[in-house]
């Protein structure tokens, strides 16, 4: 990870409380002037209370242009943003008919499919006359089309397990998944700095959750072995089960996720392994199969393999791949394939396409080229490349906004 300079994080936060204090200032006059002003809630409470908008009004407010700008072309290397003022101090901001073309380092379009493509384009544009925007429709009953088939069947050759379901969003795949894989009498065990739809899925399990300290298998296998030991809290019954959850790539720290060694830590106390790779399928690995094939583990010993299609595959949705009993059992119970809309047949077209580009089943080389650059700017010193071990970009004269 990347150490912060000690100035740097002092600055940092002496001008986040210094903003705090004269936030709390304000709001200390503004309750003192609203006293003599009759409220015209009409009874209700207040949605809003006190520090529950306080960022958003106090701080947020100040800088928010810097965030939700409005983006006027695909997401490229370069794209068009349109840019904005405001006349209240950053409250609203309106929209010019001015446009900056400026580098995207903000968006994770890896291989550059979610813009115009010469092989994926085309098959898309006749997907959405054949089968239309949306199937309007739960995967259960009219939501199932020869589209959605052909991408879970794509999607777990791809990965390397027996089967697979399809989501239309990847942050409800975790959410909604881990739920149905375990519940009460169930033990999670989780990396601390795992992504904000694993942590949701988790509480939302009813199952006891532990944490490890980050990408630290030696921690891992401490908490293990005390849990195992204590079993259940109250009645000390063993566990029904136990799922270690964790990331193949860290998105916010960069990280690579230490597999081989949590795997075998599992294997030996008999958990199961929950692997997150929304960041690294596609993007890592010789042939882009993410880290399993990167760091030399075989896909059977990972138990439920989870990614999302809005990175490497320039789509929407995400997917679970694991045992063909496991799939089966997700598409009896699991409420995202119950009851929510199908992942859109265009959307879904795009990804079987991207995924054959990088396979090179389209009679080209391109995928195979873009996945073994990516390779080999992962082997490229840490240092070398600012602290990420996957991109680096020599960036000149390009356009900043702040």
């Amino acid at each position: 990870m990347i150490t912060i300079p000690y100035l740097t994080a002092l600055t940092t936060y002496f001008s986040y409380g210094l903003l705090f204090v004269f936030g709390q200032f304000r709001d200390f006059f503004r309750k003192i002037f609203d006293w003599w002003h009759a409220s015209n809630l009409q009874g209700y409470a207040p949605i809003c209370l006190g520090l529950e908008d306080f960022y958003i009004r106090r701080l947020y407010l100040r800088i928010q242009d810097c965030f939700g700008r409005p983006i006027s072309s695909a997401p490229d290397a370069w794209f068009d943003v349109v840019e904005r003022y405001s006349n209240d101090y950053n409250k609203t901001l309106k929209r010019t008919d001015k446009i900056n073309r400026c580098l995207n380092l903000g968006s994770y379009n890896y291989l550059g499919f979610a813009a115009s493509d010469e092989y994926c384009t085309p098959r898309v544009i006749d997907s959405l006359n054949r089968f239309s925007a949306s199937t309007c429709s739960t995967r259960v009953d009219g939501g199932t089309t020869t589209v959605h088939k052909e991408l879970e069947e794509c999607v777990a050759n791809f990965v390397g397990k027996p089967a697979a379901i399809v989501f239309g969003m990847g942050y409800v795949t975790n959410s909604a998944i881990l739920p149905v894989l375990i519940g009460k009498g169930g033990l999670i065990i989780s990396d601390s700095l795992n992504h904000n739809s694993l942590v949701n899925g988790a509480r939302g399990s009813g199952a006891t959750i532990r944490v490890f300290q980050h990408n630290t298998p030696s921690h891992l296998e401490k908490v293990l072995r005390e849990h195992i030991a204590e079993g259940q809290p109250r009645t000390h019954r063993p566990w029904k089960k136990i799922i270690v959850v964790v990331e193949g790539i860290y998105s916010m720290e960069g990280e690579l996720c230490k597999l081989p060694e949590i795997v075998a830590i599992c294997k030996k106390y008999k958990a199961y392994v929950y692997l997150d790779e929304a960041h690294s399928i596609g993007a890592v690995g010789k042939t882009g199969k993410g880290v399993c094939e990167l760091l030399g583990v075989d896909t059977a010993d990972v138990d439920i393999m989870m990614g999302t299609f809005t990175k490497s595959f320039g789509s929407c949705g995400g997917y679970i791949a694991g045992s063909k009993e496991l799939i089966q059992y997700l598409k009896y119970t699991c409420p995202a394939h119950l009851y929510a809309t199908s992942i859109s047949p265009p959307g879904a077209q795009q990804i079987i396409s991207a995924i054959k580009v990088i396979r090179g089943e389209d009679g080209s080389s391109r995928g195979r080229n873009i996945t073994f650059s990516l390779s080999k700017i992962a082997e490229l010193p840490l240092d070398f490349t600012f602290g990420s071990s996957f991109f680096f970009v020599t960036l000149r004269g390009f356009f900043v906004l702040i």
